[in-house]
């Protein structure tokens, strides 16, 4: 992928209005959510100073900017602002209400002023400079006392100040952070204050304003992100107060699909007052990383056809984090053992412990899994259902049995099988055990069928015997019969990872009931800190109803409200945005289209992908356990000494925006 994709708005052309307007309900899931961390203690009551956003799918829907980050004429700011900043899906002006948010949070009700500042990633080629003329377009950038941008660019300042109604560009430092992460920055902000807002000390109303800022501690700070890799860093940082903005995939205007987009109150004005509530009373969203459920508007929906089959995640999903043996007969024999190894690696104790039991809960989570397994087997009516594992770990189904046998949590399910298709022969891609309970080993179908998990289960709902060999075999009903009478509704996935409810691919393939396991990063027993941990009930028991009861009547658990305007067509979904040429009188909402030659390119970079998991290994292990990247595969062991970096180039001198 190149490092910038633009989405060009050639200007010369024209083109016919839009024939339909894409349109959401007030009651879309696409809603702001704010956390304050538990281990926040007792400074759970101080109040908020400052409030730190980002620009990039938080501040904006989109972001899309000119190459170089300026606006060449009045009207090119004004298309620029609108297709930034204002929503098609919610009535009235965005850019109105983030004004009006932003005002009433500067404002504290005890009578002292808060202050707002941006952090962001944005890669415009401008830096910093590039946001603030977009800021400027819309009428926002007097609202925020300091932008910063990272990463540090050698010769261009990366950040900027308000002082005497202009913007001053300066080097917060950047470089003597230990990691290019937001929640280092804010840590930083807070040691330091005065490198990351120069105005203090000084004279003007804005020094005034950001006095307050001379002694801060971090729980007095809250970042409002779409990014969820943001609030934690890998050396231990945590944004204690932060607010979650929705991303999601949209038509969008005349650009087809786009992918993650954002936007504070881009779907419901129900955000802005959510957020200052909570920055009035974090204390009243404490985080509890429970499981969320849902079921999808669908065609035929008020059937409620029952759950027949429950297909779980493994890694982070089952497991809290996923530890493995070195042994290599462990990916490749039904029934290892830990005394079967030939050094001494992990006992069985202990990869039950590290892999399945929760330190945040009282009991073992182990036994809960198994009451949870067994209520899902059977429901209400008797009738009886079908539990399998859909992984993408690298070690291979074999490996993800041998550890559901060491846990007693194998008996409860009916196939396992992995993706992608393996390259190694030896190793199997899927097993299923047979009417007389023994596991055996066979190839599913994924050779027929796109290496996405909504993909598989649609192709699963197809072809259920190809999934499930044991179907043709005279026994007691191991799986249930109901699974030759497969629909894709009939299917629930519980999963960690949220990218895998929705296919990527043409096919635009949809898991229609999905529950969600929180992911977080923390400290896990001997070793360090793990980002990207997850597990049904590790922090909470409500989990395992949560399930247990969505299972049962995943249509009380609705995604969006059925109240659609009925007459809104099917709008068929590309894998890509669509480029358009833009008229010059056929506005959008009456906004008179730009004669110019200017584009406007949306930065991949500001999309911060999520890093990869960190290694799950044991601090005290002398043989580590397999390393494991985000989907489960094998990585080769870091080295043991790491190269200094080089040193970063003087610093270029800033200057002053008027």
């Amino acid at each position: 992928m190149c490092m910038v994709s633009c989405l060009k708005f050639l200007f010369s052309g024209s083109m016919k209005p839009p024939a339909y307007e894409v349109k959401r309900t007030s009651h879309s899931v696409y809603r702001l959510r704010c956390t304050e961390r538990t281990e926040i203690g007792a400074a759970s009551n101080l109040p908020v100073k400052l409030v730190v956003f980002d620009f990039d799918e938080c501040l904006t829907l989109v972001t899309l900017m000119t190459e170089d980050g300026k606006y060449s004429s009045p009207e090119q700011e004004v298309w620029a602002r609108e297709v930034n900043f204002e929503t098609p899906w919610v009535p009235g002006s965005r850019i109105e209400k983030l004004k009006r948010l932003f005002d009433e949070l500067k404002h504290c009700k005890n009578g002292e002023t808060r202050v707002l500042a941006c952090l962001t990633r944005n890669g415009n080629a401008n830096g910093v400079v590039a946001v603030i003329n977009l800021m400027k377009a819309a009428g926002l950038d007097i609202h925020f006392s300091a932008i910063w941008a990272l990463p540090y660019r050698p010769g261009r300042s990366c950040g900027a100040y308000l002082d005497d109604g202009k913007w001053h560009l300066f080097d917060p430092p950047l470089r003597s952070l230990p990691l290019d992460h937001k929640a280092d920055v804010l840590k930083s902000v807070c040691e330091t204050p005065r490198a990351w807002f120069p105005q203090l000390g000084g004279t003007s109303q804005v020094s005034a304003e950001v006095q307050r800022m001379a002694n801060m501690n971090l729980a007095e700070v809250v970042l409002v992100d779409d990014q969820r890799s943001n609030f934690q860093s890998e050396t231990g940082a945590k944004v204690l107060r932060y607010c979650k903005v929705a991303r999601y995939d949209a038509v969008y205007r005349e650009f087809g699909v786009l992918r993650d987009m954002g936007g504070i109150g881009a779907h419901n004005d129900a955000d802005y007052d959510t957020l200052k509530r909570f920055v009035e009373d974090p204390w009243m969203c404490k985080d509890t990383y429970q499981v969320r459920c849902q079921e999808r508007e669908f065609q035929g929906s008020e059937a409620k056809r029952p759950v027949s089959l429950v297909v779980f995640d493994f890694d982070e999903t089952l497991t809290m984090a996923t530890f493995m043996p070195v042994d290599e007969a462990f990916a490749g024999k039904i029934g290892w053992s830990p005394k079967d190894a030939p050094q001494d690696d992990w006992s069985e104790a202990e990869l039950l412990e590290y892999n399945f039991e929760s330190p945040h809960v009282r009991g073992k989570r182990v036994n809960k899994l198994k009451d949870m397994l067994k209520a899902l087997v059977t429901s209400k009516d008797g009738s009886r259902r079908t539990l399998a594992i859909l992984t993408k770990n690298d070690q291979g189904v074999i490996a993800v049995l041998n550890l559901l046998k060491i846990a007693g949590l194998a008996e409860f399910f009916s196939a396992i099988w992995t993706l992608p298709l393996a390259t190694r022969s030896q190793i199997p891609n899927g097993v299923y055990r047979g009417s007389s309970g023994v596991w055996n080993s066979f190839e599913p179908p994924l050779d027929e069928v796109l290496a996405h998990k909504a993909d598989v289960l649609h192709h699963v709902a197809t072809f259920p015997a190809k999934w499930f060999p044991q179907l043709g075999e005279k026994g007691d009903g191991i799986v249930s019969q109901s699974l030759s009478r497969l629909f894709i509704e009939s299917i629930v996935l519980v999963d960690d990872e949220r990218a895998n409810f929705r296919s990527e691919s043409e096919t635009q393939a949809k898991v229609l009931r999905y529950c969600k396991v929180a992911r977080y990063d923390e400290a896990y027993r001997d070793c360090g800190t793990l980002n990207q941990m997850g597990g049904l009930g590790a922090h909470s028991d409500q989990d395992y109803e949560t399930l247990k009861t969505f299972v049962e009547s995943p249509w009380d658990y609705p995604y969006e409200s059925v109240a659609k305007v009925a007459t809104e067509p099917e709008i068929p979904m590309p894998t890509s945005p669509q480029h358009s040429e833009l008229g010059s009188t056929s506005g959008l909402r009456g906004l008179p289209r730009i004669n110019s030659k200017t584009s406007l390119c949306r930065d991949t970079l500001s999309e911060e992908p999520e890093p990869p998991k960190v290694p799950r290994i044991r601090q005290s292990l002398k043989f580590p356990a397999h390393h494991l990247d985000g989907d489960g595969a094998s990585l080769p062991p870091p080295p043991a000494d790491v190269p200094p970096a080089m040193p970063a180039p003087p610093l270029a001198p800033g200057g002053s925006l008027s």
